[in-house]
């Protein structure tokens, strides 16, 4: 039998991130905070789907007006608490195209997307490269889905998705430096950490899509939040290589926070070269 490592062995090489939440934008939209902004947080544990081995942890730090999220920040941490990536996703006049950028000091790794007023770029740099290769996407399709715009595709399309409609749309892959189509449909409804769910299935679309697994996704019934997430990460390992994960979100752990001090604490804190690295516990620089 195939371990998951194997299943997921064609998608690596292809190399497609089909990273969601997955999870350091440009400044043009960068918005202020105004004094209704209020501050949520949540994390999820990431654990290797053949041994159940903790991979490591996310933290998400939220800025909300109402319920539309105008930042977030993400910490990945170490299964010893030291921090080794952040990203930051920022709100755009394209609801499902946010600006975002990850970086992972471990592998030197970084990728994100930016919009100016007159264009769209994506750009990467692997691992240990210096050079970082960016692409101005000559066309922006109406359906173009980035990062963690696939919670908004989601909620948008949630009363098609869970009567069994298959949305298609495009996603940004910047590993790539491009996009791909990609379809998702609703597979399952169960409960999970005591909670009605609804689980999608994000695949490729086309030829690829019959021999790539996908990735699941589910989301609380009634909240519509995140509850878990399986399958192919935006994280990589030290080779440089993308996880294959169950990250579970439980809901114990989601809580408004009263400002934006844990936020701006997470955007300080120093990232680690290695997960062997000695804790630093002040979470500052």
């Amino acid at each position: 039998m195939k371990t998951t490592m194997q299943k997921y062995a064609n998608l690596r090489r292809a190399p497609l991130a089909l990273a969601l939440l997955l999870g350091i934008g440009g400044d043009v939209l960068a918005q202020e905070v105004s004094a209704d902004t209020t501050y949520l947080t949540y994390s999820g544990s990431a654990f290797d789907l053949d041994n159940e081995a903790l991979m490591y942890t996310e933290v998400h730090y939220l800025a909300l007006a109402g319920e539309r999220v105008r930042e977030r920040l993400v910490l990945y941490r170490c299964p010893n608490g030291a921090a080794f990536a952040r990203k930051r996703v920022q709100d755009s006049p394209l609801p499902a195209v946010p600006q975002f950028g990850l970086e992972d000091r471990r592998l030197n790794y970084s990728e994100g997307l930016k919009i100016d007023a007159d264009k769209v770029e994506v750009y990467v740099r692997e691992p240990d490269e210096t050079e970082v290769k960016r692409e101005v996407l000559a066309k922006v399709p109406a359906d173009l889905v980035a990062d963690a715009g696939f919670d908004v595709l989601v909620r948008e399309n949630w009363d098609s998705l869970v009567a069994g409609e298959t949305v298609r749309f495009q996603f940004l892959v910047p590993s790539r430096l491009d996009y791909l189509g990609f379809k998702v449909s609703m597979i399952d409804q169960a409960q999970i950490d005591g909670k009605a769910a609804r689980t999608f299935r994000l695949a490729l679309g086309g030829v690829l899509g019959l021999v790539v697994s996908g990735i699941d996704v589910s989301y609380d019934a009634t909240s519509r939040t995140i509850l878990r997430f399986s399958g192919l990460s935006n994280v990589r390992d030290p080779e440089g290589e993308n996880y294959v994960v169950r990250i579970d979100f439980p809901p114990a752990k989601r809580q408004p926070v009263p400002g934006k001090e844990a936020m701006e604490a997470a955007r300080a804190e120093e990232l680690v070269r290695s997960c062997s690295s000695p804790v630093d516990h002040t979470g500052a620089t």
